[in-house]
């Protein structure tokens, strides 16, 4: 034992090793995807998930804008006064 600030005893215990911890911090670090494989349908999905609702939300805008566009031309529908 070791005396420490403020006259109090500092008792250092030996570290033990954690297998699971060292499992943990290897698959962490070196081993990032060790069965992750590249397939067409891996590459489809990611391309899906990226692409998709970008593509997605153009639609609806377009679809939006256009269905707009056309109630203006018959008349049926006054475009709201705005600044910008």
């Amino acid at each position: 034992a070791l005396q420490g600030p403020w006259g109090l005893t500092v008792v250092f215990f030996p570290t033990q090793e954690d297998p699971a911890l060292l499992r943990w911090a290897y698959a962490r670090t070196q081993n990032v995807y060790p069965t992750f494989r590249p397939t067409p349908k891996t590459s489809f999905l990611g391309a899906l998930f990226a692409i998709g609702p970008i593509l997605f939300w153009a639609a609806a805008f377009k679809a939006e804008r256009d269905r707009k566009e056309k109630l203006i031309q018959e008349g049926k529908y006054k475009r709201p006064f705005s600044l910008f």
